[in-house]
């Protein structure tokens, strides 16, 4: 291997343990993952390595008569005894003789000894594995190290269940991403950052690009490139190698799909021996039916695939047959815009790009699109929706502005829309609602939503769904709570068996807060945990569900006394708000953050989120009164205990005082709590920010320091 050396103590340590403690150890990993020099390190390193016999095996060790002599060769610079044994005979029984004598000398060893058979594929032959097993079943102080790139064909499964055998592989070989980077110091910070991110471990594919000058990691890097030819595919059997080649297109394997691009059969049986053959395949499920390939390593095979006439424009579009004939239109898409069919492209993200949103996919989305060209997409007014919906998801609210007016303005075309969309026009309709409400235009984004939900009949649930939820979060800003109630109590009952998970989570978090709000702070959590059980088992939970549910569960920790719990959700909430061109949620959640800095006492930080909340809510065109009316009760609770201070220097708020004269009295925090209609919690962050404003340490210290402001006894 080439590049830079570094120690790799943590591999040392793991070869160390494994080594002494198991009868057999196994290291496998495909060509350039550094078993050879884990070895090196290992060996150099450990305290026993006199006691280590190492044997680099080659081609001519497939010889039984040439292994063993190599064999004991090796043993014998650890133990004489071995030294005085006779040369291993050819005959399989006299053979079979010399090493039951090998094992008695193995039995009678004082000490332990390992012996490591490094290239071990260059051995792996029926008639020296059988040789091997009479040594390591049999009871003796030499244990074996095994190392190679294919499976060993030794019976493992006993020493498996004995716990006797160790296995080392790939994720055990491959460099952190702290050895990474410190292998490629120096390098450039952007081309550090790619390279392990792009290089998965692969220890040779760091070592070519940790050795100057820097080029970007790629399979088309020349050195990297070669080294696939010479170490991995030049060795291979000529139909292996025509697979691999003629499978390079797929970022993922399976037995069918690969008979379905290369026209042939045999797809699963090839897959499998490339697993025990240990050619970059990287298992996906347990069940080893699908695989895929080593990212670079599938750089690489394309090129390589290329070189040697491979038509992958015709294995991308088999492949795309192959996933649409099964259900699985976005992989379907990758391949047809590798191979620059844009019309059957367009059609199929149509289709699929709502369900590819509503889990959480929405830069895939975005990058389908940026790959077609702008005649194409400017013609299509169902590219243009996904354009305008996937924008929408990213907080470009511009693009989506843009998006929906030329969707208004291009031709009719005909094509399947996405699941539950009725026409263009509502599509467009329900964007123009969802823009009304982000920036803040209660009354224009009800109107809209009204004409959007009116467009979608019953069969339409999915985008129905949608619209209620605007419509829900809408009457609740414009103060008809029972309005709201009722919409969000029909959403997540319908949404439940429609596997609507936008819906429901935004639907649940809305219903917790409007319990929230009646102190029903029981059901409020049921919701919300309903909430995060959903997310767990389904989907990764869309930008719109994601901060709508930060803010009602920080409005529920509010209730609840959690104050600190309540400041990490509404930040969360304003941030994803923000980033989302939200103004009413950022609003709402600077508004919580203002009320809570009431609640714990901090006048001036109160101060500074009103700011921020008026700047969010002048820039509303209509915020609905709920908001507004907030805002005023907000600022006027401010303006109430800065003016009950009774020290005239800001030093504590009303509620903080009169706490501070109940310590005074000697009351007990839970007898403060109930004089004053409080929990506990709440009675605790008092105390908290008390001891902030008069930079004291204990209570006795505030009352002290608050008499001697002035305040009263």
């Amino acid at each position: 291997m080439t590049g830079p050396a570094r120690p790799r103590p943590v591999l040392a340590r793991r070869l160390e343990t494994a080594a002494w403690r198991h009868r057999l150890t196994v290291v496998r990993a495909p060509a350039g993952w550094g078993k050879s020099r884990g070895l090196d390190d290992w060996i150099a390193s450990s305290s026993r390595r006199d006691r280590i016999a190492r044997v680099d095996l080659d081609p001519w060790c497939a010889d039984p008569t040439a292994f063993w002599s190599r064999v004991t060769e090796a043993l014998a610079e650890v133990d004489d005894r071995v030294a005085a044994s006779p040369p291993p005979p050819a005959g399989a029984t006299d053979r079979r003789a010399w090493l039951a004598a090998l094992a008695a000398v193995g039995r009678a060893a004082p000490v332990d000894v390992v012996l490591v058979l490094d290239a071990f594929e260059h051995a792996d032959t029926p008639t020296v594995c059988a040789d091997l097993g009479l040594l390591l079943y049999g009871r003796s102080r030499l244990r074996l190290l095994l190392a190679g790139r294919t499976r060993p064909g030794l019976a493992l499964a006993r020493l498996r269940a004995a716990g006797t055998l160790a296995e080392i592989g790939v994720e055990d070989l491959a460099f952190s991403d702290h050895e990474a980077r410190a292998l490629l110091d120096g390098a450039p910070t952007g081309h550090v950052e790619e390279t392990v991110r792009r290089a998965e471990g692969w220890p040779v594919a760091l070592r070519f690009a940790a050795t100057p000058p820097h080029q970007r990691l790629g399979g088309d890097h020349p050195h990297l490139y070669d080294y696939v030819v010479e170490e991995v595919l030049d060795p291979l059997p000529p139909d292996t190698r025509r697979f691999l080649l003629d499978t390079a297109v797929l970022d993922r394997l399976g037995g069918h799909l690969c008979d379905a691009v290369t026209g042939g059969g045999g797809g699963a049986a090839h897959l499998a021996r490339l697993d025990r053959a240990g050619v970059f395949v990287v298992p996906l499920d347990r069940r080893r039916g699908w695989f895929r390939y080593h990212r670079l390593f599938r750089e690489a095979l394309c090129r390589a695939a290329t070189l040697d006439g491979v038509d992958l424009v015709r294995a991308h579009r088999r492949a795309a047959r192959w996933f649409v004939d099964h259900g699985m239109p976005d992989h379907a898409v990758a391949h047809l815009l590798a191979a620059g069919d844009g019309a059957d492209a367009g059609d199929l993200i149509a289709t699929a790009y709502w369900r590819m949103l509503d889990t959480g996919h929405t830069s895939t989305v975005l990058g389908w699109l940026d790959r077609l060209s702008p005649e194409h997409l400017h013609a299509d007014a169902r590219l243009l929706l996904a354009h305008a919906s996937a924008s929408l998801y990213a907080g470009r609210t511009g693009d989506v502005h843009r998006a929906l007016a030329l969707a208004a303005a291009a031709p009719p075309r005909a094509g399947a829309l996405p699941d539950g969309l009725p026409s263009v026009d509502a599509g467009i309709a329900l964007g123009r609602a969802t823009l009304a409400a982000l920036r803040g235009d209660v009354g224009g984004a009800v109107r809209g939503a009204r004409r959007a939900h009116s467009m979608h009949g019953p069969e339409h649930v999915t985008q129905r769904a949608n619209c209620e939820i605007i419509l829900a979060g809408l009457a609740y800003y414009a103060g008809t709570d029972a309005d709201a109630e009722h919409r969000l109590t029909a959403i997540v009952q319908s949404a439940t068996p429609m596997r609507n998970t936008v819906a429901e989570v935004a639907g649940r978090a809305m219903l917790a807060r409007v319990r929230a709000d009646r102190a029903d702070l029981g059901a409020a959590r049921e919701h919300l945990a309903r909430a995060d059980a959903l997310l767990g088992s389904r989907f990764a939970v869309a930008p719109f569900a994601a901060r709508v549910l930060a803010l009602c569960r920080a409005v529920v920790d509010h209730r609840s006394g959690a104050l600190e719990a309540a400041v990490t959700g509404y930040t969360r909430a304003r941030d994803l708000s923000t980033a989302a061109a939200d103004r009413i949620t950022a609003a709402d959640a600077v508004l919580g953050l203002t009320e809570v800095a009431l609640d714990t006492g901090r006048a001036e930080a109160a101060r500074c989120w009103l700011g921020e909340a008026a700047l969010l809510l002048d820039g509303c065109v209509d915020p609905g009164r709920r908001l507004r009316a907030r805002q005023a009760a907000l600022s006027r609770r401010r303006a109430t205990q800065v003016a009950a201070d009774p020290t005239a220097g800001g030093l504590l708020t009303a509620r903080q005082a009169a706490i501070l004269r109940a310590v005074a009295r000697g009351l007990s925090d839970a007898a403060i709590a109930v004089e004053l209609g409080v929990s506990v919690r709440t009675v605790h962050a008092h105390l908290r920010g008390i001891n902030a404003r008069l930079k004291v340490h204990s209570r006795s210290a505030a009352v002290d320091a608050y008499r001697a402001a002035g305040g009263p006894a």
